[in-house]
């Protein structure tokens, strides 16, 4: 008897961790966003998320490319979304990916082998 109750027990708390673990965070709204550029001078920028499930769409506004809409994921912590970006006529996609901890994620942004790294924080 004792030991079914032992595995019963472990499954219910294997089963509870899993549940934990796989919780979806939640990046709706806005966030206020720091990229360090290849010269390493900083620009700000605001992003604003709109999320369904694991489904991002939103808004990137900065002072260098105006407004740049975008879709994108995220999956546990872990976040990513791509922009399509004019320079001077030609369109390049960027790709963005990074990691949310709580009202802070940090990650990557780039095209190929060049990348740039990014911050942002819930605006209150």
């Amino acid at each position: 008897m004792r030991h079914r109750l032992a595995v019963t027990l472990g499954i219910v708390v294997a089963v509870g961790l899993t549940v934990a673990l796989a919780a979806q965070t939640d990046v709706t709204g806005k966030w206020n966003m720091t990229m360090t550029l290849a010269d390493q001078s900083t620009t700000t920028a605001t992003l604003t998320f709109q999320q369904e499930g694991e489904k991002l769409t939103g808004e990137l506004v900065s002072d260098l490319q105006g407004t740049l809409e975008f879709e994108g994921t995220i999956i546990g912590d872990k976040i990513e979304w791509v922009v399509e970006v004019d320079a001077g006529g030609a369109f390049i996609e960027i790709k963005w990916d990074g990691t949310v901890d709580g009202d802070e994620m940090m990650g990557t942004f780039g095209s190929g082998d060049f990348s740039m790294d990014w911050t942002a924080t819930r605006a209150q």
